[in-house]
């Protein structure tokens, strides 16, 4: 029996609506899409990291800059970012993706090796965290290339698992818990504006020392600096 190939994909680009170039804006010396690829990196099991983005000229820097990292990448069309990780599936043959956005530079590892061992198992078109949301920025998930193939048929856009999300009858999904202490909505460490960046900043530059940042320390830290973490509540 061939083991099934798991592939890491961080979806960038540089022309965000509301903060153009922020995935290669610096903290703590590494630009954020090199705190995500050194995350993916981390993740166990993985057959590999890749940068899937759009054939936008403003890519180029980021293009450069996955290379320089040793990941891989793929320029696809600009608002069908499903075809793009079937694209990165197809030509990496792959048997899954472990997808997340270039906004989660904290996510979490722990749960993206756990999909990872779930999969090599028995596959699944989906499996995800059922007690924390996404929404705040720590969480990846897998999606098998089968049901991304389903996905396209009727979905193309940037939330990619949200067909499935709205249709679970239809896919094989499995939800798994993550330890207690990591489910903090109260935080917000996803980036979606220029107070997003200053306050996860702040956390890199307290913490980091040149290896990926635990998600504990990230939390505990934030108890001791409420004032960081209140940044960005609004």
């Amino acid at each position: 029996m061939t083991m099934k190939k798991v592939i890491g994909v961080i979806t960038a680009r540089m022309a965000s609506t509301r903060l153009p170039g922020k995935v290669l804006k610096k903290m703590a010396g590494k630009s954020i899409f090199g705190h995500h690829v050194e995350r993916m990196k981390n993740v166990k099991r993985l057959d590999g990291v890749f940068l899937a983005t759009s054939v936008d000229p403003k890519n180029k820097d980021l293009i450069e800059e996955a290379e320089k990292l040793g990941c891989g990448w793929y320029a696809g069309a600009e608002q069908d970012i499903v075809d793009r990780h079937i694209k990165l599936c197809e030509r990496e043959n792959a048997d899954a993706v472990i997808r997340v956005t270039c906004d989660s530079p904290i996510f979490d590892i722990e749960s993206a090796s756990r999909f990872v061992e779930e999969f090599k198992k028995e596959s699944w078109d989906y499996i995800y965290v059922s007690n924390m949301t996404m929404i705040q920025g720590t969480l990846s998930e897998l999606i098998s290339c089968n049901a991304l193939l389903e996905v396209h048929k009727h979905y193309r856009g940037a939330a990619v698992s949200q067909y499935i999300k709205e249709n679970m009858d239809k896919f094989k999904a499995i939800g798994i818990e993550i330890d207690i202490d990591l489910c903090r909505p109260e935080y917000r460490l996803t980036i979606d504006e220029a107070i997003d960046i200053e306050m996860i900043r702040q956390i890199y530059e307290a913490l980091y020392n040149g290896n990926p940042l635990d998600l504990h320390n990230v939390y505990t830290w934030l108890d001791d600096n409420p004032n960081v973490g209140k940044m960005n509540m609004h």
